[in-house]
């Protein structure tokens, strides 16, 4: 073999590996880039309101309450925003289908996956939440409150009135409810802990009950529905806040955008009707 033969097999071999690096690294790239295109648009939106429309029924995930939604006996539905999503559902031809959850963070992974179209909740606007699901206009506004017995029915020392005399407190909330997120914020606002005690699987009602009955004596509700509970529990106090009024709007996937735009126009009618 002679040296230039030599010298020209060892180009096509040092060729040759380059070629294959560089498809290897060429290779690489494209799966970068895919599982970055993957993580970036797993959530997207397929069920716009043009697909809605083709299907004919809106899929609405609601919060089990007497504000939210509960079924009636004889297939009805009764809870304010329930019977709100009815009237657009109707003005825009369509069936609701509702779902029933009572985890929030469930509630919004079955929206991000698109499972269901709409989150009807009592959830407050949060600038946090903003880059997980995109807000309607504001529904309502309302204010989160502490669920505690009356006086005359607590322990020395344990009626509260100021947000202050939390501190050590136990209070038990709705597992992946926005009550704990409220609670945190505010120890950190009293300089001072809170013990905040998350319940699977359960509604407001059940821990209206249980303060009701002493089996725990704090828990977080919503003024709204604190208010419609209090009269079936009348020994139940619901008139210390933990939090300011805030504005409460419906869930919708970032993606969503023409729905977001159908609901808001609807909205803004309907509110104004009712003013």
């Amino acid at each position: 073999m002679t040296s230039r033969e030599d010298k020209l097999k060892k180009k096509m071999s040092r060729d040759k590996h380059y070629i294959i690096t560089l498809g290897c690294c060429v290779l690489f790239a494209i799966g970068c880039a895919f599982w970055v295109f993957h993580e970036n648009n797993k959530h997207e939106f397929r069920h716009d309101y043009r697909t809605i429309a083709e299907y004919g029924y809106l899929r609405v995930i609601a919060e089990e309450n007497e504000m939210s939604f509960q079924a009636g006996d004889t297939g009805s539905v009764k809870g304010l925003q329930a019977l709100m999503i009815e009237e657009f559902a109707k003005a825009h031809g369509l069936e609701v289908r509702f779902v029933q959850e009572r985890d929030l963070s469930t509630a919004i992974d079955m929206l991000l996956d698109n499972k269901v179209d709409l989150l009807a909740w009592h959830i407050p606007v949060y600038d946090y939440m903003k880059s997980t699901i995109s807000y309607s206009i504001p529904v309502f506004t309302s204010r989160q409150m502490l669920i505690q017995r009356n006086k005359d029915r607590s322990y020395p020392d344990g009626f509260i009135r100021n947000q202050l005399d939390l501190a050590h407190r136990e209070i038990y909330v709705q597992k992946g409810s926005i009550f704990k997120q409220r609670l945190l914020n505010l120890s950190k606002e009293i300089g001072d802990s809170i013990s905040i005690v998350e319940i699977p699987n359960t509604t407001p009602e059940i821990l209206f009950h249980w303060v009701d009955d002493s089996t725990i004596d704090y828990s977080v509700c919503d003024e709204f529905v604190a208010r419609v509970l209090q009269k079936k529990y009348p020994g139940v106090d619901i008139k210390t806040a933990v939090s300011f009024t805030q504005n409460y709007s419906w869930g919708l996937n970032p993606g969503a955008t023409d729905l977001l735009d159908s609901i808001n126009s609807w909205l803004e009618i309907y509110l104004e009707s009712k003013e």
